[in-house]
């Protein structure tokens, strides 16, 4: 069988809707002229739609006419790699999923250890990709997006900094001590020092644990602004958070 009979007896048996690249062959490192020219030449015969340069999808017919790939599916795509997880949502996708805000994101942010960025539209939804900070798996994703939301706990929009700091750390005294070490050392590699003092703050203040690897890592002379109401305490004595009280802005003068 020849490349291009390959090419599109592997489409034929695509489910409609499916989002795929010429990168998806497996074939395409070795062959990819020829994977390029057999989607291009047979792209209407097989019933594809291109979505932007080496990106396709297989039509699918609904009662009123073609219709694009589910959001799901969309996600799926550039959140997953040959059935592992390469990405997870963040930004303000993942502040609205979380119950940290109100307000409706208009794109999705997915944060991908496939280390590129693209833009794409399609039906209306709006995906950006991002390099992710650090090794993505299903088991570091709420770890990861955890500290994604620590990182700009002071830039999310309709709500206040109390608010976000309190729905996290409900979440913080689920995780096991297990998810809290692999957390530190997430933070300690890939992570703002004001984002580790936070998180150093956080365990200290609400864990009762102190993280001394954590506080190897701030250096002495630097500090880190938060701005909370007088009803909220957190730990700043070792975490060189500069902390001010009453401002209804959250932390609008915070350091990175």
């Amino acid at each position: 069988m020849n490349i291009s009979e390959s090419v599109n007896n592997k489409i034929k048996r695509m489910k409609p809707g499916k989002l795929f690249s010429y990168q998806d062959f497996s074939s395409y490192s070795d062959h990819s002229a020829a994977i390029i020219k057999a989607i291009s030449r047979h792209s209407k015969d097989l019933g594809l739609i291109k979505v932007k340069k080496g990106l396709y999808y297989k039509e699918a017919k609904g009662a009123f006419g073609s219709m694009a790939p589910k959001d799901s599916d969309v996600i799926n795509y550039f959140s997953r790699n040959n059935n592992k997880t390469v990405g997870y949502i963040t930004g303000l996708a993942l502040y609205h999923r979380w119950g940290l805000t109100t307000q409706i994101p208009a794109e999705i942010t997915i944060a991908t250890s496939k280390n590129k960025r693209e833009k794409i539209e399609l039906s209306g939804l709006r995906i950006t990709t991002i390099p992710a900070p650090d090794k993505v798996t299903d088991n570091t994703i709420p770890l990861l997006q955890f500290l994604d939301i620590l990182k700009h706990v002071d830039r999310i929009p309709d709500t206040t900094t109390e608010d976000v700091i309190i729905k996290l750390v409900k979440r913080l005294t689920t995780y096991s001590p297990q998810q809290v070490e692999t957390m530190e050392n997430i933070a300690i590699r890939s992570y703002s020092a004001k984002t580790k003092a936070l998180l150093g703050s956080f365990l200290e203040t609400y864990l009762n644990h102190f993280s001394t690897k954590l506080h190897k890592t701030l250096n002495p002379t630097s500090s880190y602004k938060i701005t909370v109401t007088n009803t909220l305490q957190i730990k700043q004595k070792h975490w060189h958070l500069n902390i001010s009280r009453n401002s209804p802005q959250g932390m609008k003068n915070a350091t990175s």
